[in-house]
C-alpha cells in the first residue's frame, strides 16, 4: 500500500468522490430492487420471470470470475467506473424499448451482470483507497448517502409508477445515476490501480478453498444464503399476490428499510474497525431470520413495516461485511481473489435459490416455500456460529502462547 493513498487530503477527495456516486447510485438501486419484481408480476409476468429478476445481481456475482480474471491487468478504477457507467446506459436504453414483462427481466439481468464485473476490483480499490482503522466507517457514511437519496427516490417512484408508465420511471433513475457513475473516474489511487497479475482459475479456487477457516465460512454463507434467496424471490409475490399491496405501499416499505440502513450504518461501520467483521457477520444472520417469520405471520401489509425496519439493519451489515470479511480474513495480496472467490459462490446460490422456490411454488404455497427457506437459513447460522466458536478458541490459544 503507497503512503499517498492513505495521505488525509486524498483520501478526503476520495471519500467526497464515492459519496456523490453512491448518492446518484442510491436513487437508480433504490428504485430498481424495491419495484423491478413487483412491476413484472404486476404486468403478467410469470413466478419464473420474477425468479429472473430477483436471480439477476446473483447471475452477475456467477459470471465474476470470468471478469476478475479479464481485468486482472486494469486499473482499478477504470474497472469500477468504467462498468458502472455501461451497466447504467444499458439499463436506460433497455426499459424504454422493453414492452414485455420478460423484456424488462432480462434488461435487468444484462445490466447486474455488467455492473458486478466489477466486484473483485472494487473491494482491492476499497482496500487502497481507507486506511484499516477507517475504511468500515467510510464505507457506512457512503452507504448512508445513498441510502438517504433511496429513501426519496422510492417514495417518489411509488406514486409515479400509479401514474405514468413504469419504464419511464426506471429510465429517469437511470439517468440520474448516470453523473455518478462518470465522477468515479475522478477516484485517485497507487500502487493498487493495478492488481496483482493473473493466475488461473483453477489454482486460484485450489489455494481458496485450501484455507480451512475461509472455506468453513463459504459453507455456512452457501448454505443459510440458499434459504435466505429463496425467500427473497417469494417476498414480491406475496406482495402481489396475497397481501394486494399498492405500489405506493411499496415504496413506503422500501423507504422504512432505506430508513434504518442509515441508523444501522451509523454503528456497524464503527463495530467493525472497533472489533470483528466476521463477529458482526454473525450476528446479523441471526437477524435475517426474523425477515421470513414476519412474512409467515403478518395479518396484513401494515404488518410488514417492522419487517422492513428489520431487514434493513441487515442489508446494512451485509453491504459492509461482505467486502470486510475479505479484507480481514485473506491474505495479503489474494483479496481481490478471495473477492472472486465469494462472489462466484453468491453467484451459484443467488442463482439457482430462485428458480428452486419457483419450482416448489407447482406443488406448495408461498408460505411453504418460505418455510423450506427459513429452515436452510438455521442451519446455515448453526454452521457458522460452530465454525466462529473454533475460531475464537483458536485465538485464545495463540494468546496463551505468545
Amino acid at each position: 500500500m503507497t503512503v499517498a493513498n492513505w495521505a488525509p487530503a486524498r483520501v478526503r477527495q476520495n471519500f467526497r468522490i464515492d459519496l456523490f456516486s453512491a448518492i446518484c447510485g442510491g436513487v437508480y438501486v433504490a428504485v430498481l430492487v424495491a419495484f423491478m419484481p413487483v412491476v413484472v408480476r404486476r404486468m403478467g409476468g410469470s413466478a419464473t420471470e420474477v425468479a429472473l429478476v430477483v436471480a439477476s445481481p446473483f447471475i452477475g456475482h456467477l459470471c465474476s470470475p470470468i471478469f476478475a480474471y479479464a481485468f486482472a491487468h486494469l486499473p482499478l478504477v477504470r474497472v469500477v467506473a468504467g462498468t458502472v457507467t455501461l451497466s447504467r446506459t444499458v439499463f436506460l436504453v433497455g426499459v424504454l424499448v422493453a414492452t414485455t414483462p420478460l423484456m424488462l427481466a432480462v434488461t435487468t439481468v444484462a445490466s447486474w451482470i455488467i455492473s458486478i464485473a466489477n466486484v473483485a476490483a472494487y473491494t482491492a480499490l476499497m482496500q487502497g483507497m481507507y486506511p484499516d482503522s477507517e475504511r468500515a466507517q467510510a464505507m457506512a457514511s457512503v452507504r448512508i448517502g445513498a441510502a438517504i437519496s433511496g429513501i426519496v427516490a422510492a417514495a417518489v417512484a411509488g406514486t409515479l409508477i400509479d401514474a405514468v408508465p413504469a419504464q419511464w420511471v426506471f429510465a429517469a433513475a437511470a439517468l440520474v445515476a448516470l453523473p455518478g457513475a462518470l465522477n468515479f473516474f475522478r477516484v485517485q489511487s497507487d500502487g493498487t490501480s493495478t492488481p496483482h497479475g493473473r493466475r488461473p482459475a483453477r489454482e486460484i479456487a485450489r489455494d481458496v478453498w485450501a484455507d480451512q477457516r475461509y472455506r468453513q465460512l463459504l459453507i455456512a454463507f452457501t448454505v443459510f444464503g440458499w434459504g435466505n434467496l429463496m425467500n427473497v424471490a417469494i417476498y414480491p409475490l406475496m406482495l402481489v399476490d396475497h397481501f394486494d399491496a399498492s405500489n405506493s405501499f411499496v415504496g413506503i416499505l422500501a423507504a422504512v428499510q432505506l430508513a434504518t440502513m442509515i441508523v444501522a450504518y451509523l454503528f456497524v461501520g464503527r463495530m467493525i474497525d472497533r472489533g470483528s467483521s466476521l463477529r458482526q457477520t454473525f450476528l446479523a444472520t441471526l437477524l435475517v431470520l426474523l425477515v421470513p417469520i414476519g412474512y409467515l405471520v403478518a395479518p396484513a401489509s401494515w404488518a410488514l413495516l417492522p419487517v422492513a425496519a428489520v431487514a434493513g439493519i441487515t442489508i446494512a451489515s451485509s453491504e459492509l461485511t461482505y467486502h470486510t470479511n475479505i479484507v480481514q480474513v485473506a491474505p495479503a495480496g489474494r483479496t481481490a481473489e478471495y473477492a472472486a472467490a465469494q462472489s462466484f459462490l453468491l453467484g451459484v446460490r443467488g442463482t439457482a435459490a430462485p428458480f428452486a422456490a419457483s419450482a416448489l411454488l407447482g406443488f406448495v404455497d408461498t408460505r411453504a416455500v418460505l418455510a423450506v427457506g427459513l429452515l436452510f437459513m438455521v442451519a446455515g447460522t448453526a454452521i457458522m456460529a460452530r465454525t466462529l466458536r473454533g475460531e475464537a478458541r483458536r485465538e485464545v490459544a495463540l494468546e496463551v502462547a505468545s
